[in-house]
C-alpha cells in the first residue's frame, strides 16, 4: 500500500485506504504493535543512555530484547519510544519502573502527553490563568500556550515588549530599575512577570527577557543569556538560561525551559 507522505494529503484519504477489501485482506493477519513514549526533563542524554544500559544488563530486564527502544533528544527533552507486542508488556512494565525509579520527578509523562498537555490539564484542573510577559520571544509562548484547543479556559493574553519604555508603560517595570541592571536580568524578568500577572488578574505571570542574536551580545550578557520568572501566589520564580545555537533555537528552548518551569510550579504548588 502506498500513501502520500503529506499529512494534508494522507488523512482525507485514509479512512478510504483502510477500508478498502485488498488493504482489510493485507492487514487481516497482522500482530498487534504496541506504542508508548516517556518523556523526561533535566536529565543529560548520557545519562538515559548509561541507564537502558543497566536496565538491559540487570536482573529485572527479562524479556528486554522483546523492545524496541529508541530515544531522541528534542529542544532539551528526552523522549524514549517503545514499541513492542502484548506479551512484551510485563518487559516494559519493568522498564518503566526501571526509568521511574531513576528519574524520579524528571519523567514528566508515560502517557504519551507532552508538556503542552501535562501544562494545560495541570492549569484547567487547579483552575488557574496565565499570562505572559515576553521580550526575545516575541509572543512565541504566548502562542504556544494557546495552540491547544480550550487555552481560552487558563490563558488570559500576554504582552510583547521589545523596547524598554514598552516595558515601563505596559507592564510597568521602573525606568531606573532598567537603566540599573538592564533589560535582560533577573530583576527585570521578575519585574515583567509581576506586571502581567497584575495588568490581567491571572494566577500566574510568565515572562522572557534575553539576547537571542546572532548579534547583540556582550562579555557580560552574550547571546544566548535568558532570564525567565514565574510569578504566583507562592511568590516568584526566576532562572537564568544560557543557550547555544542558532536564534530559532535559543528562542525555541526558552519556550520549553518556561513550560516546564510553569509545570514543576503547578506540579508543587498550594491551593489557588
Amino acid at each position: 500500500m502506498v500513501l502520500p507522505g503529506p499529512p494534508g494529503e494522507l488523512r482525507p484519504m485514509w479512512d478510504d485506504a483502510v477500508t478498502d477489501d485488498l488493504v482489510r485482506a493485507a492487514l487481516a493477519g497482522a500482530a498487534e504493535l504496541r506504542q508508548a513514549t516517556v518523556r523526561l526533563w533535566g536529565p543529560p542524554e548520557a545519562e538515559l543512555a548509561e541507564v537502558l544500559r543497566a536496565h538491559e544488563d540487570g536482573p529485572s530486564a527479562d524479556g528486554f530484547a522483546d523492545l524496541e527502544v529508541t530515544t531522541c533528544l528534542r529542544d532539551g527533552e528526552l523522549e524514549v519510544v517503545t514499541r513492542y507486542a502484548p506479551t512484551a508488556q510485563p518487559a516494559y512494565d519493568a522498564l518503566l519502573a526501571a526509568l521511574h525509579a531513576h528519574f524520579g520527578a524528571q519523567v514528566f509523562s508515560d502517557d504519551d502527553r507532552t508538556v503542552d498537555e501535562v501544562v494545560a490539564d495541570l492549569l484547567r484542573g487547579r483552575g488557574a490563568t496565565v499570562a505572559t510577559a515576553e521580550s526575545c520571544t516575541a509572543g512565541l509562548l504566548a502562542g504556544r500556550l494557546a495552540d491547544r484547543a480550550g487555552s481560552s479556559a487558563y490563558l488570559q493574553g500576554g504582552f510583547v515588549t521589545y523596547a524598554n519604555e514598552v516595558k515601563t508603560s505596559q507592564l510597568g517595570v521602573e525606568e531606573a530599575l532598567l537603566q540599573r541592571v538592564g533589560a535582560v536580568s533577573e530583576e527585570v524578568a521578575v519585574a515583567m512577570a509581576r506586571g502581567a500577572r497584575e495588568r490581567l488578574g491571572t494566577t500566574y505571570g510568565i515572562s522572557v527577557t534575553g539576547v537571542a542574536g546572532p548579534d547583540g551580545g556582550t562579555a557580560e550578557k552574550p547571546v544566548g543569556l535568558v532570564h525567565v520568572c514565574v510569578s504566583g501566589p507562592d511568590g516568584d520564580e526566576p532562572r537564568e538560561l544560557r543557550l547555544g545555537g542558532s536564534r530559532a533555537h535559543v528562542r525555541a528552548r526558552t519556550v520549553v525551559s518556561c513550560l516546564h518551569l510553569l509545570r514543576e510550579l503547578l506540579t508543587t504548588a498550594g491551593p489557588v
